[in-house]
């Protein structure tokens, strides 16, 4: 079962160490963000019928890093966005589940109001198909099977 708490812990798993030695945090910005921060949060959730079995779940997520100047945020988010685009699917935490990567985008380096670091963010978009719970049918108990030639022979088998 799809769990954004998972999903979050699996996409830093798998991009923290292109950050390394970098203080990480989850959904919340720092009141004083601090050089070398890398913050990973959800933003948003859609669902899509794709069968009468399944349904695909597409999720946004904020990737948020605090660095010296402008070429290092864009350093690495140039990085993160080359690690993204060489593999098409992300491993869930304790599962044999893959998140499907759709997209990722990201914005120019700013200074925060604070004037002390420099902060850059990316959009990641990744989709995750779910199978819909099915109602149980009673199993078949027993079959009979009689079949008549048309020379008069009856053959009769029971759980076939």
């Amino acid at each position: 079962m799809a769990s954004v708490i998972n999903e979050i812990e699996s996409l830093a798993e798998f991009i923290e160490p292109l950050f390394a030695g970098a203080s990480v945090h989850y959904q919340q910005i720092p009141v004083e963000p601090k050089v070398n921060s890398l913050i990973l949060r959800y933003l948003s959730s859609n669902n899509a019928t794709e069968t009468n079995y399944h349904y695909r779940i597409d999720r946004e997520y904020q990737i948020v890093y605090f660095a010296q100047n402008e070429f290092a945020c864009l350093q690495k988010f140039e990085q993160l966005e080359r690690k993204l685009n060489d593999v098409l699917v992300i491993p869930l935490k304790n599962s044999d589940r893959y998140l499907r990567l759709e997209f990722f985008s990201f914005s120019q380096p700013f200074k925060t109001e604070s004037g002390t670091v420099t902060a850059i963010l990316g959009i990641l978009r990744v989709s995750l198909r779910e199978p819909r719970t099915q109602n149980p049918y009673n199993k078949i108990g027993q079959v009979h099977a009689e079949i008549r030639s048309e020379i008069g022979v009856t053959v009769t088998k029971t759980n076939c």
